[in-house]
């Protein structure tokens, strides 16, 4: 089960490089099937450029909380990280389902007052 957890820290690593370099669509193709069931590309795209030129790079990320459920002969992974950007903090949700020894993205979430005000 831990292992999942690793390689979701694997995934996040991944989907910060490809955010900072602006590889958008990237990371949306790199997505599992339920996240583009859940947002058309364009939307997913849209919010991680508004994320991008609002708060810029991700400097820096801490796992502040994950969990791990089986059901079904599936595991989802979840990830709570931390996270500081050029100029502003946000907390990140990853949800992850493992495709035999890879974390595919299932979904994004971002709560940040820094991303709103600014």
């Amino acid at each position: 089960m831990v292992k999942g957890k690793g390689a979701a820290e694997v995934a996040i690593g991944e989907i910060h490089q490809q955010f900072n370099d602006t590889k958008f669509a990237a990371i949306y193709t790199g997505g599992h099937a339920k996240l583009k069931k859940a947002s058309p590309e364009k939307q997913f795209v849209e919010l991680m450029e508004a994320v991008h030129r609002k708060l810029g790079k991700v400097t820096d990320t801490k796992n502040t909380g994950w969990r791990i459920n089986t059901f079904n002969l599936t595991t989802t992974v979840l990830m709570q990280q931390q996270t500081t950007f050029e100029r502003g903090k946000g907390v990140e949700s990853f949800t992850f389902e493992m495709d035999g020894e890879k974390a595919v993205l299932v979904g994004y979430f971002i709560n940040s007052n820094d991303l709103i005000l600014k």
